[in-house]
Protein backbone atom coordinates (compact mmCIF):
# COMPACT_ATOMS: atom_id res chain seq x y z
CA UNK A 1 0.00 0.00 0.00
CA UNK A 2 1.35 3.43 -1.01
CA UNK A 3 0.93 6.48 1.16
CA UNK A 4 0.30 9.96 -0.17
CA UNK A 5 1.39 12.94 1.84
CA UNK A 6 -0.17 16.36 1.25
CA UNK A 7 1.51 19.44 2.69
CA UNK A 8 0.32 23.03 2.81
CA UNK A 9 -3.38 22.26 3.32
CA UNK A 10 -3.66 24.72 6.21
CA UNK A 11 -2.04 27.49 4.19
CA UNK A 12 -4.31 26.87 1.18
CA UNK A 13 -7.37 26.75 3.44
CA UNK A 14 -6.41 30.06 5.07
CA UNK A 15 -5.82 31.67 1.67
CA UNK A 16 -9.21 30.50 0.36
CA UNK A 17 -11.00 31.82 3.46
CA UNK A 18 -9.46 35.28 2.95
CA UNK A 19 -10.25 35.36 -0.77
CA UNK A 20 -13.68 37.08 -0.52
CA UNK A 21 -12.05 39.90 1.46
CA UNK A 22 -9.38 40.30 -1.21
CA UNK A 23 -11.80 40.36 -4.16
CA UNK A 24 -13.93 43.19 -2.78
CA UNK A 25 -15.92 45.89 -4.58
CA UNK A 26 -13.02 48.31 -5.00
CA UNK A 27 -10.62 45.71 -6.37
CA UNK A 28 -13.13 44.45 -8.90
CA UNK A 29 -13.98 48.01 -9.93
CA UNK A 30 -10.30 48.64 -10.65
CA UNK A 31 -10.22 45.52 -12.82
CA UNK A 32 -13.39 46.55 -14.66
CA UNK A 33 -12.10 50.09 -15.23
CA UNK A 34 -8.84 48.80 -16.70
CA UNK A 35 -10.64 46.25 -18.88
CA UNK A 36 -13.10 48.87 -20.23
CA UNK A 37 -10.43 50.87 -22.07
CA UNK A 38 -10.99 49.18 -25.48
CA UNK A 39 -14.74 49.79 -25.14
CA UNK A 40 -14.22 53.48 -24.35
CA UNK A 41 -11.88 53.90 -27.31
CA UNK A 42 -14.36 52.24 -29.68
CA UNK A 43 -17.28 54.33 -28.36
CA UNK A 44 -15.31 57.52 -28.91
CA UNK A 45 -14.55 56.47 -32.48
CA UNK A 46 -18.18 55.61 -33.27
CA UNK A 47 -19.85 58.56 -31.51
CA UNK A 48 -20.91 61.46 -33.75
CA UNK A 49 -18.74 64.52 -33.18
CA UNK A 50 -21.44 67.18 -33.17
CA UNK A 51 -20.84 70.93 -33.16
CA UNK A 52 -19.45 71.12 -29.60
CA UNK A 53 -17.69 67.74 -29.31
CA UNK A 54 -18.99 67.34 -25.76
CA UNK A 55 -20.51 63.90 -26.38
CA UNK A 56 -17.21 62.36 -27.47
CA UNK A 57 -15.33 64.10 -24.65
CA UNK A 58 -17.83 62.84 -22.06
CA UNK A 59 -17.40 59.13 -22.81
CA UNK A 60 -15.68 57.29 -19.97
CA UNK A 61 -16.13 55.16 -16.84
CA UNK A 62 -18.21 56.03 -13.79
CA UNK A 63 -17.68 54.02 -10.60
CA UNK A 64 -20.88 53.02 -8.80
CA UNK A 65 -20.78 53.24 -4.98
CA UNK A 66 -21.11 49.89 -3.24
CA UNK A 67 -24.44 50.77 -1.61
CA UNK A 68 -26.02 51.60 -5.02
CA UNK A 69 -24.38 48.83 -7.05
CA UNK A 70 -26.42 45.87 -8.28
CA UNK A 71 -23.35 43.63 -8.22
CA UNK A 72 -19.85 43.71 -6.80
CA UNK A 73 -17.45 45.82 -8.84
CA UNK A 74 -20.12 47.54 -10.95
CA UNK A 75 -19.01 50.40 -13.22
CA UNK A 76 -20.88 52.27 -15.97
CA UNK A 77 -19.27 52.96 -19.32
CA UNK A 78 -20.66 55.59 -21.68
CA UNK A 79 -21.41 59.30 -21.81
CA UNK A 80 -20.88 60.90 -18.40
CA UNK A 81 -23.49 63.45 -17.39
CA UNK A 82 -22.04 65.37 -14.46
CA UNK A 83 -19.69 68.28 -14.73
CA UNK A 84 -17.26 68.83 -16.35
CA UNK A 85 -18.31 66.26 -18.99
CA UNK A 86 -21.85 67.32 -19.96
CA UNK A 87 -22.80 64.29 -22.06
CA UNK A 88 -26.51 64.80 -21.39
CA UNK A 89 -27.63 64.05 -24.94
CA UNK A 90 -26.02 60.62 -25.20
CA UNK A 91 -29.31 58.71 -24.86
CA UNK A 92 -31.00 60.94 -27.45
CA UNK A 93 -28.23 60.31 -29.97
CA UNK A 94 -28.15 56.57 -29.26
CA UNK A 95 -31.91 55.95 -29.48
CA UNK A 96 -33.19 58.97 -31.42
CA UNK A 97 -36.46 60.84 -30.80
CA UNK A 98 -39.98 60.65 -32.16
CA UNK A 99 -41.76 63.71 -33.63
CA UNK A 100 -41.83 66.53 -31.10
CA UNK A 101 -44.25 69.44 -30.93
CA UNK A 102 -44.66 72.09 -28.30
CA UNK A 103 -48.21 72.61 -27.10
CA UNK A 104 -49.81 74.86 -24.57
CA UNK A 105 -50.36 78.53 -24.02
CA UNK A 106 -48.25 81.35 -25.19
CA UNK A 107 -47.37 83.05 -28.42
CA UNK A 108 -44.60 80.64 -29.50
CA UNK A 109 -45.84 77.32 -28.14
CA UNK A 110 -48.82 76.51 -30.37
CA UNK A 111 -47.97 73.23 -32.06
CA UNK A 112 -44.46 74.28 -32.98
CA UNK A 113 -42.85 71.35 -34.77
CA UNK A 114 -39.43 70.46 -33.38
CA UNK A 115 -38.66 67.57 -35.72
CA UNK A 116 -37.33 64.03 -35.41
CA UNK A 117 -33.83 63.06 -34.42
CA UNK A 118 -32.86 59.75 -36.04
CA UNK A 119 -31.01 57.20 -33.93
CA UNK A 120 -27.25 57.07 -34.39
CA UNK A 121 -26.23 54.15 -32.16
CA UNK A 122 -22.65 54.14 -30.98
CA UNK A 123 -22.71 52.41 -27.56
CA UNK A 124 -24.37 49.13 -28.62
CA UNK A 125 -22.13 48.60 -31.70
CA UNK A 126 -19.03 49.43 -29.67
CA UNK A 127 -20.03 46.87 -27.04
CA UNK A 128 -20.71 44.22 -29.71
CA UNK A 129 -17.26 44.81 -31.21
CA UNK A 130 -15.28 44.78 -27.97
CA UNK A 131 -17.16 42.64 -25.43
CA UNK A 132 -14.74 39.70 -25.81
CA UNK A 133 -11.75 41.98 -25.20
CA UNK A 134 -13.42 43.47 -22.13
CA UNK A 135 -14.23 40.06 -20.64
CA UNK A 136 -10.69 38.81 -21.30
CA UNK A 137 -9.30 41.97 -19.69
CA UNK A 138 -11.41 41.42 -16.57
CA UNK A 139 -10.22 37.82 -16.31
CA UNK A 140 -6.59 38.84 -16.79
CA UNK A 141 -6.71 41.66 -14.23
CA UNK A 142 -8.43 39.56 -11.58
CA UNK A 143 -6.11 36.61 -12.24
CA UNK A 144 -3.07 38.85 -11.69
CA UNK A 145 -4.51 40.10 -8.42
CA UNK A 146 -5.38 36.57 -7.30
CA UNK A 147 -1.94 35.22 -8.23
CA UNK A 148 -0.24 38.02 -6.26
CA UNK A 149 -2.39 37.27 -3.22
CA UNK A 150 -1.68 33.54 -3.46
CA UNK A 151 2.07 34.19 -3.71
CA UNK A 152 1.87 36.41 -0.66
CA UNK A 153 -0.10 33.91 1.42
CA UNK A 154 1.38 30.62 0.23
CA UNK A 155 4.84 31.68 -0.80
CA UNK A 156 6.57 31.29 -4.12
CA UNK A 157 7.12 27.57 -3.52
CA UNK A 158 3.41 26.89 -4.20
CA UNK A 159 2.80 29.40 -7.00
CA UNK A 160 5.09 29.88 -9.97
Amino acid sequence: MNKISVTGVKEIDRMLRNLPKEMNHKVQQQAHRAAAKPLITREKLLAPEGPTGRLVDSIGVVSVPKRRADFVGEVHVGPRIRRPYRGRVGHLVEFGTKPRTLRGRGKYRRGTYRGIMPAKPFVAPAFQQTHRQVLDGIKTNLAKRLRARMKKDLGSAFIK
